[in-house]
């Protein structure tokens, strides 16, 4: 029996490894899952390789330090990330077999190999990477705990500690999880397990501590794991959260951005600078002033977020693993075991040991977890855990014969939330976007448009795709597929007005760079220039120059000058468009007020000095010109001027 049982897990391991290595060979060198600029791996790495910062961890460390004993290496981390991943899947499978039996466990181990995004995210340079051998080291280790011999109590206390370590661990790369740890101890003490929970808590304590002191000593302020607590709870909890990742105004949406701009936001509004832990406690204020204001919509989005957590749709965050399944020939295509089946059948298998009390302590991890992500936001890498825990659920279908109406309706309940139609947003659009950028900008072309004609027809915002391919384009010096890009952009039916005003300026642009004068015309003539903002007015006259088209320049100098009546520039160009025009007297009154807004322009006052020179007021044309010369005396164009007014 023993040596079967070995036999089983040998095997687990190794299927399991084979099928994250064949992922692993197929995607390691795709660009989007390159860790670069300030994506989040590529910041995992930069300071795992020179050491954090000396303040608080703002970030859970224990990736950082999984990094360092790995060399920080691009290549080495993820072969040791889907070999952990590996004894993970067997650490499952023997806790399936524990609590349901060895031909349950085989299931739960199926489910796992087939859920495509569990190894997606192994393949990664991200803190996500480890959670699966994590969730499940606690998992496992908890179970052992749970289902030990009262009799042997050294044992017993020991195999809790370990519980309490595995937990302590899992906390240090999510903290969120500190919720978990607490309710789970408090599960121990109201079954009255005393002592195991005071060794529960050793254990937690032991790995812990040291993060804890650490912080303090170089912060001087007790800060658990992690300070960005704050600010992923302000994300999820304020006025314009939807329930996922949202930047917030004025902080970047990176790890570097968020670390930086969280605190000048925070000591912007306080008046003095705040420590890292103030700086999150601040953040957890405004967000719970939110809630207590609006604590119908805050019941309402917390509802939604529980909702997210168990649904079919994988929210990206950083990579969208819908892109990487759906888009790129891999073996994920053929992993396609996701929440729409593991949450149900879990429900189900969870229902035939509810009675067991021992159990019901363990599988308290779903909800717990589930509330722990919900209070923040919703992403795909934060809900990972749960469907480890699902999957060794599922194994209980075997046993639901008994209660099987309870079974099936909780699975019905699961099912419909799952598979809910929230329109939520995976993600695959935006990078397919990226990817369309990636091939334009390596040049090359026929693949981008082989793939843009490919992805356009489910795309959520084709002139997002192209506007950036367009741009990609002219980057890239091929005016023609630029051109056809931005006129795509203008097609869409939906385009949203931000969009559609960038096209129409750069194809104006591009338009003029190729000659086709007649189209820029065209196109600038069907523009309402009393609608537009400064700058874009600006713009665009700077275009209808190139054009030598004065009437149009004028037109769009003159909303620009409107609408920043301050602005020197504004004036400047107006007035070199009523010149460009032949109307001198219009080109004095816009050029006068230019000069007197930046007095000592040379450029303003020599122009002044033409516009005066063609209204025939020789002695101010003179004058202006002399200014100019004395500001700048090497300025050709007015020291030739001088010579004709002589």
């Amino acid at each position: 029996m023993l040596r079967g049982r070995r036999l089983s897990h040998v095997l687990v391991f190794l299927v399991s490894l084979a099928v994250k290595a064949l992922v692993l060979a197929s995607l390691h060198a795709h660009p989007l899952l390159q860790p670069a600029d300030d994506m989040d791996g590529a910041v995992y790495l930069q300071m795992a390789r020179s050491g954090p910062p000396p303040v608080a961890y703002f970030v859970s460390p224990l990736y950082l330090y999984f990094l360092k004993l790995t060399g920080a290496s691009v290549a080495v981390a993820p072969l040791i990330q889907i070999l952990l991943g590996s004894i993970g899947v067997v650490l499952l499978f023997d806790t399936a077999r524990r609590w349901f039996g060895l031909r349950a466990a085989f299931l739960s181990a199926l489910l796992i190999v087939l859920t495509g995004v569990v190894t997606f995210d192994e393949i990664e340079i991200l803190q996500s990477a480890l959670d699966p051998f994590l969730v499940a080291l606690m998992l496992w280790t908890l179970t052992v705990a749970l289902q030990s011999d009262a009799a042997q109590q050294r044992e017993t206390l020991l195999r809790f500690a370990a519980a309490g370590a595995a937990t302590g661990l899992f906390v240090l790369n999510r903290p969120n999880a500190l919720i978990w740890l607490a309710a789970s101890g408090l599960l121990l003490l109201l079954s009255k397990r005393w002592r195991q929970a005071a060794a529960f808590a050793a254990g937690c304590a032991l790995l812990l501590a040291p993060v804890v002191l650490r912080n303090y000593v170089v912060a001087h302020e007790l800060v658990l794991v992690s300070s960005h607590g704050g600010l992923n709870f302000y994300i999820g909890n304020n006025e314009e959260a939807d329930g996922t990742y949202h930047a917030v105004r004025g902080i970047r949406p990176t790890i570097a951005g968020q670390s930086v701009d969280a605190a000048r936001v925070a000591t912007a509004a306080v008046g003095h600078p705040l420590t890292a832990g103030e700086v999150s406690r601040w953040f957890y204020g405004e967000a719970f002033r939110w809630i207590r204001e609006h604590p119908l919509d805050a019941l309402r989005l917390f509802a939604l977020k529980l909702a997210y957590t168990i649904h079919e749709t994988d929210l990206a965050l950083n990579t969208s693993y819908d892109f990487f399944r759906k888009d790129v020939d891999s073996p994920l295509q053929l992993l396609v075991i996701g929440p729409w089946l593991l949450v149900p059948l879990g429900v189900a298998g969870a229902m035939s040991r509810v009675r067991d009390r021992r159990f019901r302590i363990w599988v308290a991890f779903v909800p717990v977890y589930a509330l722990s992500v919900a209070l923040f936001f919703v992403a795909s890498r934060y809900r990972l855990p749960l469907l480890l825990a699902f999957a060794v659920c599922a194994a209980g279908i075997f046993e639901i014969r008994r209660i099987w109406p309870v079974a099936v309706a909780g699975a019905a309940v699961a099912a419909c939330i799952t598979l809910w139609p929230f329109g939520l947003d995976s993600g695959r659009s935006y990078e397919e976007t990226n990817m369309a950028v990636y091939l334009i900008s390596h040049h090359r072309a026929e693949e981008a448009s082989t793939f843009l004609a490919r992805v356009e027809p489910h795309h959520t915002d084709s002139a997002r795709l192209y506007l950036r391919a367009g741009l990609a384009y002219q980057h890239a010096g091929d005016d023609a597929r630029a051109i056809d890009a931005f006129e795509r952009v203008l097609r869409a039916p939906v385009a949203q007005p931000v969009l559609r005003a960038s096209a129409t300026d750069e194809l104006a642009a591009e338009y003029v760079r190729v000659q086709r004068l007649d189209d820029a015309r065209r196109l600038l003539a069907s523009i309402d220039a009393a609608s537009l903002p400064a700058a874009r007015a600006s713009h665009l006259g700077r275009i209808a120059m190139q054009l030598r088209d004065g009437d149009e320049a004028a037109r769009f100098f003159n909303t620009a000058a409107s609408r920043a009546p301050a602005d020197a520039s504004a004036w400047y160009d107006l007035g070199m468009a009523d010149l460009a025009r032949g109307d001198a007297a219009d080109a004095v009154a816009a050029l006068t007020r230019a000069s007197r807004l930046a007095p000592n322009d040379p450029a303003d006052l020599f122009a002044l000095a033409l516009a005066d020179a063609q209204t025939g007021q020789l002695d101010a044309a003179r004058h202006n010109d002399d200014e100019a010369l004395r500001l700048r005396p090497d300025f050709p164009e007015a020291q030739e001027l001088r010579e004709r007014l002589r």
